[in-house]
């Protein structure tokens, strides 16, 4: 993958429908080779979906939060739980966008939510406590995000 991937990639991250011709002109290349290294990246398994940006003020789950989740290091009776075995029960809550497993002071997973109301967050951290291997949850709302437009990555990615 080279500094040329690298533009194209940034700008679908955050404008995946847009056409070759319209993506093409942002990153200085022709259709073709755009075309060509899309699919390229398709098939090596850098690029592997397509997503939507949402504005979630405007649906039904407006509310959006980060949560910092601490495992057990070994649970009296049971022993260790790997991570992979927690994450794969968070993966089956229908609120949990996102799990990123990270090195932190004390937590290992950071989870993105979208819930309708407060009450649903205070519901969701409780469910998160009651799981086995989790030993603390710590929440932050999510007030702003802003998602950054493809057209100021060009210059940042061109010496």
């Amino acid at each position: 993958m080279d500094e040329k991937d690298e533009m194209i990639i940034r700008v679908l991250e955050r404008k995946a429908r847009l056409s070759s011709r319209v993506l093409s002109k942002m990153v200085g290349l022709p259709i073709s080779t755009v075309h060509r290294r899309i699919k390229k990246l398709e098939r090596e398994g850098i690029i592997y979906g397509y997503k939507a940006l949402i504005n979630y003020e405007r649906t039904n789950r407006p509310i959006g939060a980060f949560l910092l989740v601490n495992l057990e290091e070994v649970i009296p009776g049971r022993g260790h739980i790997p991570k992979k075995t927690i994450v794969g029960v968070l993966r089956r809550i229908r609120e949990i966008e996102e799990i990123t497993e990270v090195q932190a002071f004390n937590f290992e997973l950071v989870i993105k939510a979208r819930l309708h109301n407060l009450k649903a967050l205070a519901a969701l951290m409780e469910q998160l406590r009651s799981i086995e291997g989790i030993e603390h949850v710590s929440s932050a709302i999510i007030t702003e995000e802003t998602i950054l437009p493809p057209s100021t990555l060009r210059n940042s990615t061109q010496k």
